[in-house]
């Protein structure tokens, strides 16, 4: 098996990760004549020089991907669903390992609803993903939220559990939600092991409570933070950007990052 290689994915051990895949799992209600281009998301990838990797669905990289966007590392996932399906929760795959590499990825990401009726089959599937990521030397990025009847995702054994089958499944990186319970997160952290935690960046916050979030979660066990909306919907979007990444990526408090704001 070739090296599974993530430092592409890391600057100063840190991991800062900007989030396009909500077009396939939300829909257009995210986005606006701005953000809805894929074009302005690979620019500002590109021009805020923050981001460590940009995660989108295969379409989007392959028609966007292109020419000077390809110097920031990107993650593809190769499994999706959408909201329209009243459906148990389940992410099928909608694209090969193979495929992803032709189009540029740095590595790879599979979403699994834990807790979900469906998570056998979805286990199946990221078995065999992994399984080839690995033999081509590409890391695996887990999106793994716990979704499905009396599931409660805010709970702090649930969000625990979650942390602890991606290290078990042999995801390289997981990407989970925090509960604002900052205990719990160093659980987390344990829980998982040798495999790193980013943390989801979620709905749109205000920008000073985003950054003392991103702030809290470093300091708590993640290496950096998995965000989309609280960068591409604010109204200043490079600012929000570099500020965040003054915390997450330069280590500074919060506060002296909110300069780069005005």
């Amino acid at each position: 098996m070739t090296h599974v290689n993530t430092a592409k994915l890391f600057n100063k051990g840190k991991c800062l990760i900007l989030a396009y895949d909500q077009g396939l799992e939300h829909g257009p209600t995210d986005f606006d004549e701005r953000n809805v281009d894929p074009e302005f998301i690979f620019n500002l990838a590109y021009e805020s020089r923050v981001f460590t990797a940009v995660a989108c669905q295969i379409g989007i990289a392959e028609k966007y991907y292109h020419g000077p966007y390809r110097d920031i590392p990107l993650i593809v996932k190769v499994n999706g669903s959408t909201k329209l399906a009243k459906i148990n929760p389940i992410s099928t795959p909608i694209c090969s390992v193979e495929r992803a590499m032709k189009a540029g990825a740095s590595a790879i990401g599979f979403t699994i609803y834990d807790g979900s009726p469906n998570e056998p089959k979805m286990f199946h599937e990221f078995a065999k993903i992994v399984e080839q990521a690995h033999d081509y030397g590409l890391p695996v990025v887990a999106w793994m939220y716990p979704r499905g009847p009396s599931i409660n995702d805010a709970d702090n054994q649930v969000l625990a559990y979650a942390a602890r089958i991606g290290l078990e499944l042999g995801a390289d990186i997981i990407k989970v939600k925090f509960n604002g319970d900052e205990q719990n997160l160093q659980w987390m952290a344990r829980c998982a092991g040798r495999t790193k935690i980013v943390i989801s960046g979620g709905e749109k916050q205000d920008e000073m409570e985003f950054l003392n979030e991103a702030h809290k979660v470093l300091a708590n066990g993640a290496v950096g933070l998995a965000v989309g909306r609280n960068v591409w919907q604010s109204k200043k979007p490079f600012s929000i950007a570099r500020a965040l990444g003054a915390v997450v990526i330069d280590g500074k408090a919060p506060l002296e990052a909110a300069q780069l704001l005005r």
